[in-house]
């Protein structure tokens, strides 16, 4: 669900962006007979790129470590898995804070009729929709953490030579 989130997501922006640049061009090439352009572009694609980075992030948190050579490299397979877990459990931790914020700001929205600024429209789904995507990486996470816990086996970058 969260790779489909991200990949419609990014579809969205690319739109946008596309739709935004022809449109400027049209706009230069007929010397301002055609003044089209896409209003709220900026706030589209910045909440876009919003729930494309939740949605990722949710999708691949196991993926997500970037492991230095240099310090693990004489480390134990254990090691390395008990500080994955631990970071797992950062991460789980990291989730539940944003989605309680984004929570707390998405009531605040609707209490106050919070809007964007160009667009007009409601932050209250955008502030619920991030606070979904958080708790769902806090919900990945905490399933990683505990598999590698429990297993001892992890998402290893070093061996799968990406």
């Amino acid at each position: 669900m969260c790779q489909f989130i991200g990949g419609i997501s990014l579809v969205i922006i690319v739109l946008v962006t596309i739709l935004d640049v022809v449109a400027r061009y049209i706009f230069k090439l007929t010397g301002g007979e055609i003044g089209f352009t896409v209003k709220g572009s900026v706030e589209i694609v910045s909440y876009f790129m919003l729930f494309a980075l939740l949605a990722a992030f949710a999708a691949y948190v196991e993926r997500s470590q970037i492991i230095v050579d240099v310090f693990t490299q004489k480390m134990s397979k254990a090691v390395k898995g008990y500080m994955m877990g631990v970071f797992m459990m950062g991460f789980f931790l990291l989730g539940i804070v944003f989605a309680w914020g984004l929570y707390e700001s998405a009531i605040d929205a609707m209490e106050f009729g919070k809007v964007t600024q160009d667009l007009r429209i409601s932050m209250m789904p955008i502030y619920l929709i991030s606070s979904v995507l958080s708790v769902l990486l806090a919900i990945r996470s905490l399933i990683e953490s505990i598999n590698i816990f429990k297993t001892g086996e992890f998402y290893d970058a070093e061996e799968t030579g990406a």
